[in-house]
């Protein structure tokens, strides 16, 4: 970075791109181009990489430099109430036909209402009612008339009901008590007569009620010439103006009908008498059928939609159908459907988390129903699980063009591509994202870049260029890589916070290297009480490490505990025993289940590396056990095979071990060392014992050769090792670890080796020698006690 010429980070550009992502990059190119069926995102990689900032910010990109798709809207079906008309306009036009909807009507329960209440129609319309009345009266009459000689009256019986009766002298109905009294053939007479008038009388009620009907006709022609004059020359405008989108035409045209229909709604509307789906309505000036429900709109916008949906539900990925409860009433309409997350991203992008998705139900379903079928169908989980009989709506279905990027992590992704076929199908592209990148000089820009960019968008203090360099130092311990640096946006995010808050404590204009390096210190001391108390616990022999001296069959191993955010290595003194046997290595550990599958697999190949070397032509006479001391909580992980096997030699070669060095290292069964995880942590874990007890320049770690690269340790353990009062040495075979903590060649403790293991051989050839020779005795015993003749 010495080529860098900035003071601070306040004078470099943010970050426009992808930072050493340029795979996941091409993927998110081609699935966002393809725009094919199935071509959705999955973006994996660990968490902290910032896969959502950057996916979003490409997305967002991709979507400014498309159209904005179009607006769709839910309107009332006239004829079948259940199934509303799915209706697309152009982006923008659904606003407004919305607001010329919503005029129209407004302007009609003004003026349906004045066209009828006036003189002209009231005269008109009492005109038809007194034509038929007459026409009705005069008919009764001339029946009655008729009636008059036969001595029976035409009387009302009931609200259109008439009948025939038997008439007295004054031509009024005769009473009951009078007819009685008539003899037998006076009353035949009258009911032959009453008889012979009702069939008239049905042949005239028949007519009356074609009378009637033709009074309701051209009282209805009469309302609906009423009503069109009221309507004016609105309707045809609004036909006019959406003369080219044949669904709108229709739409008017079946609103038309139905206002001659429902003039009622506009006649006899009372405020107070509203149902279950006016309670809710969000205009209630307008009646629920005549309005739009513009379930997506994008008026406000000139690009494709990137959405974001953080809570993905069922509902609120696919859409659902809301119901009201007002007065005892259960009730919905297609002024109730309310869009999900796929309806705003149609067109565009939708981005969600696919451990959330899977944790809702049936949310994931619903999603691979609209990719897979290419089209949203609101339908409510009740009706689906046959749940709810309540009667619903079965809204049109929208066609769907949406890519779908999920976001998760490689524990997710295999899960789906093992248990759920569909997948795959639906979502083709995989876009992986790196942990590091290398540490180059173009990317070390970049990086300056990303913390620019940090620094802008949460309003911290710029950052001066030592500060950034110590920056890119930790981001390069996080990869654990001298030469390359950490992706993990999230812990450079929280460093920046860290160090702002502390620049900012002393009004500092600017985040210098030592509030960096403060932040690291206070992030140490935040997590440090357990790496505390076992450093507390290891200087007061609590926890016996020796960090001097000599000794046989024991060696200081090294360890990484912690977890989430925080890791700390930590000494583990390791011990064998060597005993009279025939080969066998007892682990301890895994005897008593405390040991893992790493583990045990190391203490087997360290088991074959020793029988290949001394073992070859004939077995081991001796057998060794190996343990953790003071381990309780279990022990995995094969970086401590070099330490074991190193123990095990000095055990069976009787050579001390020095006690001022630790190592680290896995194994083959070539004897070759092999690299492990958490070097740093390992020798600053062993560094701090040493440092609390004193340093003698004696001290130091062994670790393998190819971990040389992933060297970046703190600052006090780089001083000491510059000091020479701290040792690292790197080994990449098994014998230059055994000169360096046994002191002698490794040679030399082969041959102590040999030399006992010939003893105990010998010592058991001479054993089997003695076996033998007594076995010969007794046999010879035997037959002499059987040859010898049997006495009477």
């Amino acid at each position: 970075m010495s080529d860098f010429s900035f003071e601070t980070t306040q004078t470099i550009p943010p970050l426009d791109t992808f930072i050493g992502q340029k795979r996941a990059e091409e993927a998110l190119c081609f699935a966002t181009a393809i725009n094919r069926k199935g071509y959705s995102i999955f973006a994996v990689g660990h968490d902290g990489l910032g896969k959502r900032t950057m996916v979003r910010r490409f997305l967002e990109q991709r979507a400014a430099k498309m159209e904005a798709p179009s607006d769709w809207m839910y309107l009332h079906d006239f004829v079948n109430p259940r199934k509303p008309w799915a209706v697309r306009l152009p982006c923008g036009l659904g606003q407004v036909f919305k607001a010329d909807l919503q005029a129209f009507i407004l302007d009609l329960k003004q003026s349906i209402p004045a066209a009828f209440d006036n003189e002209g129609f009231f005269e008109r319309a009492e005109k038809i009612k007194d034509y038929y009345s007459e026409q009705q009266s005069d008919a009764l009459k001339k029946l009655a008339l008729e009636a008059e000689p036969l001595q029976l009256k035409l009387v009302l019986q009931s609200p259109g009901g008439y009948m025939f009766v038997p008439a007295n002298e004054e031509g009024q109905p005769m009473e009951a008590d009078t007819f009685a009294a008539l003899d037998d053939e006076q009353r035949k007479a009258f009911r032959e007569a009453i008889e012979q008038m009702e069939k008239k009388l049905r042949v005239l009620l028949r007519h009356l009620a074609q009378l009637e009907k033709q009074s309701r006709l051209e009282q209805q022609a009469l309302n609906e010439e009423v009503t069109n004059d009221a309507l004016g020359d609105d309707l045809q405008e609004l036909l006019t103006k959406y003369a080219e989108f044949p669904r709108i035409e229709a739409y008017l045209k079946a609103m038309h009908k139905d206002l001659l229909d429902n003039l009622a709604i506009f006649l006899d509307l009372d405020e107070d008498d509203e149902d279950a789906i006016a309670s809710v309505s969000p205009d209630k000036r307008i009646p629920t059928r005549y309005q739009v429900n513009l379930v997506i709109s994008h008026a406000t916008s000139d690009h494709a939609p990137v959405i974001e949906e953080a809570l993905p539900t069922h509902n609120n990925i696919v859409g659902h159908i809301e119901n009201v409860t007002y007065q005892g009433t259960v009730a919905t309409d297609f002024s109730l459907i309310r869009p999900g997350a796929l309806h705003r991203a149609n067109g565009g992008f939708l981005l969600l988390n696919a451990e959330r998705i899977l944790s809702q139900p049936y949310a994931w379903d619903g999603l691979k129903l609209a990719l897979r079928t290419g089209s949203l169908r609101i339908d409510t989980l009740e009706r689906q699980l046959s749940v709810s009989g309540s009667v619903s709506l079965e809204p049109e279905p929208i066609p769907l063009s949406c890519t779908v990027a999920l976001l998760g992590d490689y524990d997710v992704l295999n899960a789906l591509q093992e248990q759920d076929p569909e997948f795959m199908e639906l979502f083709k592209v995989v876009a992986e994202f790196e942990t590091e990148m290398p540490r180059s000089v173009p990317n070390q820009r970049l990086y300056t870049r990303l913390v620019s960019s940090m620094v802008a968008s949460e309003n911290l203090l710029p950052v001066s260029k030592q500060g950034v360099m110590r920056m890119i130092e930790e981001a390069s311990r996080m990869a654990e890589h001298q030469g390359k640096i950490s992706l993990n946006a999230a812990e450079l995010s929280h460093l920046l916070r860290e160090a702002d808050y502390i620049a900012t404590r002393q009004l500092k204009p600017c985040i210098e290297v030592d509030d960096v390096r403060e932040a690291l210190q206070a992030r140490r001391r935040r997590g440090g009480r357990y790496p505390e108390q076992m450093l507390e616990s290891i200087t007061e022999d609590f926890i016996m490490i020796s960090s001097s001296g000599q000794q046989v069959g024991q060696v200081n191993g090294l360890t990484v505990v912690g977890g989430h955010d925080f890791y700390h290595g930590q000494p583990s003194r390791i011990t064998a025993r060597v005993h009279y046997g025939n080969g066998e290595v007892l682990d301890i550990e895994r005897s008593v289940h405390l040991g893992g599958s790493m583990h045990s697999k190391g203490v087997m190949i360290l088991t074959g590396f020793l029988c290949g070397l001394f073992g070859s032509e004939d077995s081991l006479p001796l057998d060794a056990s190996l343990v953790f001391e003071q381990s309780y909580a279990g022990v995995d992980g094969d970086s401590a095979s070099l330490a074991e096997l190193v123990c095990l030699l000095s055990a069976m070669a009787e050579v001390p071990v020095k006690q001022s060095l630790a190592v680290t290292g896995s194994i083959n069964q070539l004897g070759e060392v092999q690299p492990i995880g958490g070097v740093n942590e390992k020798i600053e874990g062993f560094f701090e014992v040493c440092q609390a007890r004193g340093l003698t320049g004696e001290q130091g770690v062994i670790i393998p050769q190819q971990n040389v690269m992933q060297l970046m340790l703190r600052e006090e353990v780089l001083e000491a090792v510059k000091q020479k009062q701290f040792h690292i040495w790197a080994v990449s075979q098994v014998e230059e670890a055994v000169q360096l903590l046994l002191g002698l060649p490794a040679k030399k403790v082969y041959e102590k080796i040999t030399d006992r293991l010939d003893r105990l051989r010998e010592k058991d050839n001479d054993d089997d020698e003695e076996d033998s020779k007594d076995a010969k005795e007794k046999d010879i015993k035997e037959k002499d006690t059987k040859s010898e003749p049997v006495k009477k």
